[in-house]
């Protein structure tokens, strides 16, 4: 079977007939090709090989033509792999915080054309300002932070998954379909033990089989703080990939037939140096007729949770509460909260123009947030108590707010009672709210019943006028008023009024009316206006009335002196003003007095008045 490349160069594509073709890969590294070309009538690919010209294999992948050389007659073309033209890209956005890889990853390859598979991946971990790199860059950092490995598929395609590779019992053998080995071992950076501490009690050590090595013994590594992990199993699991199972040894080989891909698990056996043990293929050097390949192997990590939790100590405290945190950024946003897993939240969530903070108590239904922004400061505390009593629950929910401009500072309380029974649902609020500013302060009060009816009183305080409406106003204890109070004041339920001036007023009195001194009608004894006692409600019945300089007693039914009538003074007589009937006057003007009979108002005649002894 012949294996032809394609070349394209711009809209040409044809087949190339290649010599010296070597294919080079390595784990998590490079994919490359480099061959060469002759020019031939048979070779049509041979003028469309170029710098930046993509090649295709027979497996579909595609490589980019990065170092190019030639004559008349030949050329010469290393291309690597499409995967790494995405050095060219760049993401300029921030996407960082406690994310999970697919998270990570769509960000990376969004708007590339790439794709992507996850074989295995999974949890979240914390990488704060992630992005403002190129995808490679930022790829090969999720890799590291995630412990896993990619593979590169045709068709810009990106496999990743914890561990590459198959296990097929394949054997590298000398004298089989090895030619030559050579290896080398270097324990410098070697560690043997490593202490892990993950969430809220979590404390994991973690000892190699290789300490017990006379050789080698503890050598402790640095430790690990992971607070997504959540389990001592988890963590046991991370800290036994963080060591190695064996030193750091590479081992190249010439192999005669190359059976396996870079990843896969092999058998290396090599009698005469008593190496008989598995390990993986690192990289792989490939001809097309397997002369001079070559492949490198090393050593592996731990590969089942029982070599794992070998000579491992674990403490953990199973009364402490559980916890896990989360941080996102993005360019336009930061984004950070803690959680007492099914108890409380605490977030804090920052934008260019704004800041929120809020802590959130599961248990109980309590909330508090505070936002800032540059024109306001606004906090809020809610809360929902649910009781239940006689088969009727009732929901209540009570919210306070205070906002805070530059201009005004607000304050307000509400609260919305829900009962539930069979006989249906009944809704009631409430809300009072006090609202300050630089000319006024208004306080607001109303209650809203289950019918919609709703009662409101309200204060407004400016610098010249107070304003107070409710349905009932009660004033207990000393009041002074030291202006007048004017308008519409209804009906005035009170006890002791002191030192009250009342005008243009009618004042409705039912009860007794007790006055201590002098009651005084009219302002003015030369006050000509009319004024009037009057006695049943009407002006025709009994009165007491003043006409000019005159004084009028009056009655439907006569007037009833009980004691003697004085008359002091020279002010004329006492008569009957009545024209009808019989009559008597007495005149002072006289000396000696005079009793006058009168008839019909016209005198009769009269007595002189003697005194005596």
């Amino acid at each position: 079977m012949i294996l032809l490349l394609i070349v394209t160069n711009d809209t040409q594509v044809e087949p190339i007939l290649e010599t010296n073709y070597e294919k080079f890969e390595e784990l998590n590294g490079a994919l490359r090709i480099s061959f060469s070309s002759f020019l031939h009538e048979s070779n049509p690919g041979h003028t469309l090989l170029d710098f930046e010209a993509i090649i295709e294999d027979e497996d579909g992948h595609e490589y980019v033509v990065k170092e190019f050389s030639g004559d008349t007659f030949t050329k010469k073309a290393t291309a690597v792999h499409i995967y790494f033209s995405l050095v060219d890209d760049f993401k300029y956005e921030i996407h960082g915080g406690t994310r999970t890889f697919n998270d990570f990853m769509s960000f990376v390859l969004d708007g590339t054309g790439w794709t992507f598979i996850n074989a295995d991946v999974d949890g979240y971990q914390l990488l704060p300002n992630f992005g403002e790199a190129n995808p490679i860059v930022l790829i090969e950092q999720l890799c590291t932070a995630f412990n896993c490995e990619r593979q590169l598929l045709p068709g810009k395609v990106i496999r990743f998954s914890k561990k590459i590779g198959r296990d097929n019992d394949i054997q590298f053998r000398y004298r089989h379909n090895i030619e030559t080995l050579s290896y080398s071992i270097n324990t410098t950076n070697l560690k043997t033990q490593i202490r892990g501490y993950g969430s809220e009690g979590i404390d994991v050590t973690y000892t190699s089989p290789l300490a017990k090595s006379p050789r080698i013994g503890i050598r402790i590594a640095d430790p690990i703080h992971d607070e997504n992990i959540e389990s001592i199993e988890e963590m046991a699991t991370r800290l036994a990939s963080e060591l190695p199972a064996a030193p750091e040894t590479n081992i190249k080989v010439k192999v005669t037939s190359i059976d396996g891909d870079v990843g896969d698990m092999v058998w290396l056996i090599h009698e005469e140096l008593n190496l008989e043990y598995q390990t993986r293929i690192l990289s792989k050097k490939t001809k097309r007729d397997y002369s001079n390949s070559e492949i490198e192997v090393g050593n592996t990590q731990a590969k089942s949770i029982v070599d794992a939790l070998l000579n491992q100590r674990a403490t953990i405290n199973a009364n402490d509460k559980r916890y896990r945190s989360k941080f996102e950024q993005t360019n336009d946003r930061i984004d950070l909260e803690v959680e007492e897993i099914g108890a409380s939240i605490a977030a804090i969530n920052i934008r260019a123009d704004s800041i929120t903070q809020s802590v959130t108590d599961i248990s109980n239904n309590l909330s508090s947030r505070i936002t800032q922004t540059a024109i306001e400061i606004r906090g809020e505390v809610s809360a929902q108590v649910t009781t239940l009593n006689n088969n009727i629950q009732t929901v209540r929910n009570d919210v306070s707010v205070v906002s805070q401009t530059a201009s005004q500072i607000q304050s307000t309380v509400t609260s919305q009672q829900t009962q539930i029974s069979s006989l249906g649902n009944r809704v009631y609020n409430a809300e009072s709210s006090i609202t300050q500013q630089a000319n006024q302060i208004q306080s607001k009060v109303s209650v809203t019943d289950f019918t919609g009816n709703t009662i409101t009183s309200l204060i407004n305080q400016t610098a010249t006028t107070i304003g107070i409406q409710a349905s009932k106003i009660n004033l207990v204890g000393a009041v002074t008023v030291l202006s007048d109070i004017t308008g519409n004041l209804g009906t005035i339920y009170t006890g002791t009024l002191n030192s009250v001036n009342i005008y243009s007023a009618d004042i409705n009195i039912s009860n007794d009316v007790t006055i201590g001194k002098v009651l005084k009608i009219g302002s003015h004894w030369s006050d000509s206006e009319p004024k009037a006692i009057v006695f049943g409600g009407n002006l025709g019945a009994s009165a007491i009335r003043h006409d000019g300089d005159q004084l009028h007693l009056s009655a439907l039914h006569g007037v009833n002196i009980a004691a003697d009538l004085f008359v002091s003074g020279n002010y004329g007589n006492i008569a009957k003003a009545d024209t009808n009937g019989l009559g008597f006057g007495l005149s002072t003007a006289t000396n000696p007095k005079r009793l006058y009979v009168r008839l019909f108002g016209i005198n009769q005649g009269y007595l002189e008045l003697i005194k005596g002894d």
